[in-house]
């Protein structure tokens, strides 16, 4: 079990805040030579970011993010996505976003001759559900609820691995423990199983999302009940003809073989009353699948930038879980879902609302601006938290 204290995340806003001296002409060294140092991302004062990279020999290359839309496009929509750079007279290849950014955490890469690598000159780094992207944050007062403070308590991340019999492979997950957890008490917490989206990894929400500070500052303040947090690994083999949301590998692996190792290895109370699950986007799909028709072992869910997909996909997932989202209705427990109307998903809120509607299930639907992004899944994180295990 390797651990790590979460503060040392906070150097990203440091480091995003040096002052910015001329760069090195951009050239070929040899392994002889000391390696090229030079400022590959700059946050300038109005929040826009210029990215800069050395690769003389390139023939193009672009600036690629998920994260940062709509100054660097996504490709969500089939347009082309990134940002392409251009070179400069110090034969660097640069590009600036052409809008800024909220302040907030955000992962970027860069593309050249097909292949996307990330920064060669980053020190911070998210994984990715392949390979890594790069980090880089924008300092502002709207970022304080997820930055880390000095001033109060922190908890710990730690990366848990384990054997998943369902699965034949090793998994991984990221586990908050909240300040205190590890003093001389024995107190036992009870546990939000949290999920992270397609294009992410494991500890998307803790590089990116910041839950880990996201809850000490909720904790802290009196906001939010001290819990456990569970970040597994989202994603399994794909299988053919299985569409992702609908694949049931996750959903073997997670309620069989991680939550019983949680309850195990952890100080948890093991029941559904203590426990919750919640998930952006891929992570909510996995909430509707796994966690809103298993009253049994979630007492609240929450549903962050998702829903059911079209209506074929709606009628599979009632005659599936008919049975249990009736008992989810009798179970009188918590749903929250959320989305931003600028969401490509946005469309299917009405009709998977009337889903929960139809059963007569409880749920707060948070609608918000903006669209399928960090911004909008911190918020949301830090406004379902609260409500939680009270």
């Amino acid at each position: 079990m390797k651990r790590f204290a979460v503060g040392m995340l906070v150097l990203g806003a440091a480091w995003a805040s040096v002052a910015h001296a001329a760069q090195p002409r951009c050239e070929v060294r040899t392994p002889m030579q000391r390696g090229l140092e030079y400022e590959s991302v700059e946050v300038r004062p109005d929040r826009t970011i210029l990215f800069r990279l050395c690769a003389p020999q390139a023939q193009g290359a672009r600036v690629v993010s998920g994260d940062m839309a709509p100054a660097i496009p996504p490709g969500f929509d089939g347009k082309p996505s990134g940002l392409t750079m251009a070179r400069d007279a110090d034969d660097y290849w640069t590009a600036t976003t052409p809008t800024p950014l909220a302040p907030g955490t955000y992962s970027f890469a860069f593309e050249i001759g097909g292949a996307t690598m990330p920064d060669p000159q980053g020190t911070i780094f998210g994984r990715k559900d392949r390979g890594v992207h790069s980090i880089v944050e924008v300092p502002g007062p709207s970022a304080d609820f997820f930055a880390y403070d000095p001033a109060v308590p922190h908890g710990r991340v730690s990366t848990v691995e384990y054997r998943s019999p369902s699965l034949g492979m090793m998994r991984r997950a990221q586990v908050y423990t909240p300040p205190g957890y590890e003093g001389r008490d024995a107190k036992n917490y009870p546990v939000l199983y949290l999920v992270h989206g397609a294009t992410d990894s494991d500890d998307s929400w803790v590089a990116k999302g910041h839950a880990p500070y996201i809850l000490d500052n909720l904790i802290a303040a009196g906001k939010a009940q001290p819990m456990i947090v569970v970040m597994p690994f989202g994603h399994t083999p794909a299988r053919d003809g299985v569409a992702r949301m609908e694949n049931t590998d996750f959903g073997a692996d997670f309620t069989t073989t991680l939550i019983p190792y949680i309850d195990r290895h952890y100080r948890t109370i093991p029941n559904a009353g203590h426990r919750a699950m919640a998930g952006l986007s891929m992570g909510g799909a996995h909430t509707l699948q796994f966690g809103l028709p298993r009253p049994d072992l979630f007492g609240s869910v929450g549903i962050f930038s998702i829903g059911l997909l079209d209506d074929d996909q709606m009628a599979r997932y009632i005659a599936t879980n008919d049975a249990r989202l009736k008992q989810r209705a009798r179970a009188k427990s918590f749903v929250y879902f959320a989305m931003g109307r600028d969401d490509f998903i946005y469309k299917r809120v009405a009709p998977t609302l009337a889903v929960m509607d139809r059963y007569g299930i409880r749920y707060q639907y948070h609608e918000t601006g903006g669209g399928h992004d960090w911004p909008n899944w911190r918020d949301y994180l830090r406004d379902f938290v609260p409500l939680l295990f009270r």
